[in-house]
């Protein structure tokens, strides 16, 4: 093979490497070993039922890195903004941390999930009140969540996938499971992504209530490593729900990876 050889079929593995830019959003992305991802979001929440309407303002960060090429652990925080009045201030703070690992066999993809996240009352009711608007507890509330999601990859940068996962309170003498269950399909072209799914919300503490949503997000490409995007769920119905006139929740995001 002489030099000539050698410089194209360098030039081809650099060109090809290039125009298969990581799918940031993509709903089974974990950032490889050494690299950072850096999550930003801020969302309004707004619900109308027969009591009367709530709106709540909502800004996180996560924080994403690489232990290898198949195993991320990330931290959170976020902040619940005092829209309605409700809190004691704007300082009402979630943290939560986790771990991420992916399995893929051929085209079929896997990833497990599992984090631990906690709050203290105190910082959203005050001391004083903490018991009082929070069912008489006033001690940091602990939880433990986790996640199982099943793909395919289809090619031409589709997955159809589907996710269930449960959340539950780990100091609470009460230990109901809130559950979902979630089916939607991603497409990645490039400089553009978009996700969609039907989500199925439910839980079995003491009689089984339901709600359905559905969700969708469009994220757009300025760099290769970095998406800004638009997302957003929408309540359906569900049983126990009849009080609910709507409820919806719109977003924007900025994904960056390191």
């Amino acid at each position: 093979m002489n030099y000539r050889t050698i410089l194209l079929a360098s030039a081809a593995v650099m060109f090809a490497g290039s125009a298969m830019a990581a799918d940031l959003t993509n709903p089974f992305y974990l950032p490889g070993k050494g690299q950072v991802t850096s999550d930003t979001r801020i969302e309004y929440n707004r619900d109308k039922t027969t009591g009367g309407n709530w709106d709540g303002l909502r800004a996180a960060e996560e924080i994403t890195y690489g232990v290898n090429d198949n195993l991320a652990v990330f931290g959170a925080i976020s902040n619940e903004f005092d829209s309605e009045g409700m809190y004691n201030n704007d300082h009402n703070f979630g943290y939560e941390l986790g771990a991420s690992y992916n399995i893929k066999s051929d085209k079929i993809l896997a990833q497990v999930s599992a984090s631990y996240s906690t709050l203290n009352p105190k910082d959203f009711y005050g001391k004083h009140n903490a018991k009082l608007f929070n069912d008489g507890n006033d001690r940091w509330e602990k939880y433990l969540s986790g996640e199982l999601k099943l793909g395919y990859d289809m090619g031409d940068g589709l997955t159809p996938y589907a996710a269930y996962g449960l959340d539950g309170k780990i100091d609470a003498a009460d230990r109901g499971l809130e559950q979902y269950a979630l089916l939607g399909i991603h497409k990645y072209a490039g400089n553009w992504a978009v996700d969609g799914a039907v989500r199925y919300d439910f839980e079995t503490d003491g009689k089984n209530t339901n709600e359905w949503w559905l969700q969708a997000e469009a994220d757009y490409y300025v760099k290769e490593n970095i998406a800004l995007g638009v997302y957003g769920d929408y309540f359906l119905a569900g049983t126990g729900s009849d009080d609910i006139d709507y409820d919806y929740t719109a977003g924007i995001r900025a994904k960056v990876q390191f």
